[in-house]
């Protein structure tokens, strides 16, 4: 039956302004929204993820023996003119490490390790032929030849919670270009995802009301409450009162952010806009 919902694509705002104290948070209870056809979701929030299998070269065992899993997050910005977050990991540990996707030409490129994520990368062809490089021990104008060869599959899109990539997210801080507007910029991504998963299909807003919401996070990086900002007109107005609850309930429920540990003081206190000018096809 979902395919006769409305559906709704909504326009979230951050601002980049950090307060430096605490508003009150009103302990009233919040309005019954009643929702008949979509209850307010837990925090299930996971980033698409387009991949590439890679397996060990052979002629007679095409595909047999998987060896590194490579891909990157379409969802978060390009952090400069030609690079994205990736991820690359070998299957037979799980091991997930922040590699920097690129793409020059038809071929794709992932960088990783050390300090300047440098040490390795990994480029595919479209024929499918992959080559791994070691760089960690090469001399100043060596030329480098490929450590392994690989088969890979063609990519294909898949998802992964947030919680499972939370040591590539720690990593980000330390990738070069990559600034704190660029945090920023996962963030909105982040709350706006939250908002559209927690946002009743079958409530629709006659006015269009923008809510803006004081939002804490403790030392951790966990939203740990939410003050709506306008409080006279959350007790005067009903539609402002229904998104602010809305709104606040998918802040909770998404608290796990996309933001490096060391970072969090930045983020400790935010405030964000949630519009709810509506784009709505039958």
């Amino acid at each position: 039956m979902n395919k006769f919902f409305i559906i709704f694509f909504l326009l979230l705002g951050i601002s980049s302004c950090i307060t430096t104290h605490e508003k009150s948070v009103s302990n009233k209870t919040k309005t019954n929204l009643d929702l008949s056809q979509n209850k307010i979701k837990d925090d299930v929030i996971q980033y698409k993820f387009i991949q590439w299998k890679c397996y060990k070269s052979s002629w007679l065992n095409k595909y047999k023996e998987l060896i590194y899993v490579v891909g990157y997050f379409p969802e978060f910005q390009k952090f400069d003119k030609n690079n994205r977050i990736g991820m690359s990991f070998l299957n037979n540990t799980k091991s997930k490490k922040l590699a920097i996707y690129s793409r020059q030409g038809v071929q794709h490129y992932w960088d990783w390790g050390g300090e300047n994520f440098n040490n390795y990368r990994i480029i595919i062809h479209p024929s499918g032929n992959g080559w791994l490089y070691n760089f960690e021990n090469r001399k100043s104008n060596e030329q480098k030849r490929p450590n392994q060869t690989y088969d890979c599959k063609s990519s294909k899109t898949t998802s992964i919670p947030i919680n499972n990539i939370r040591n590539v997210i720690n990593e980000l801080n330390d990738v070069p270009n990559f600034e704190e507007t660029d945090l920023k910029n996962n963030l909105q991504i982040h709350m706006q995802k939250c908002f559209k998963l927690n946002f009743p299909t079958t409530k629709v807003f006659k006015n269009n009301p923008k809510v803006t919401i004081q939002i804490f996070i403790n030392e951790n990086g966990i939203i740990k409450k939410t003050n709506i900002l306008n409080r006279k007109k959350y007790e005067s107005d009903f539609e402002y009162k229904t998104l602010a609850d809305i709104a606040s309930k998918a802040v909770i429920n998404c608290m796990h952010l996309p933001i490096p540990k060391n970072k969090t003081k930045l983020f400790k206190n935010f405030i964000m806009n949630f519009d709810s000018n509506f784009i709505y096809k039958k």
